[in-house]
């Protein structure tokens, strides 16, 4: 299984519209990706954060690098183009791929 990550820094003004369209537009859009298996939806709450912004991030499971990469090539910039033109200037993002996640721990 393929972690892939994309963190944002939303301005606070648009903060709660931003998020409200993730967990019901973005999000969904990309589990109807192939091989998008699930993902969470990490909140900050305090902590050390620029006074005009908050951070948000998404943490996908993807079925195999195979997939992850026919998002790349097939869906990606469909997906960010949405997010750009929604919230011009309102947040920018960075992503990151694991390959390889070891899971430990309790079943929860």
């Amino acid at each position: 299984m393929v972690t892939y990550t994309v963190h944002m820094t939303v301005q606070h003004e648009a903060y709660a519209e931003y998020v409200e369209w993730l967990k019901t537009e973005h999000i969904p859009d990309f589990l109807k990706v192939p091989g998008f298996l699930s993902a969470d939806l990490c909140l900050r709450k305090g902590g050390a954060m620029v006074a005009s912004s908050k951070e948000v991030k998404i943490i996908y499971h993807v079925k195999d690098e195979d997939h992850l990469k026919a998002y790349i090539s097939d869906y990606a910039m469909k997906l960010r183009e949405k997010g750009l033109e929604k919230f011009p200037g309102k947040f920018s993002a960075t992503r990151e791929v694991w390959l390889e996640t070891l899971k430990f721990g309790n079943d929860y």
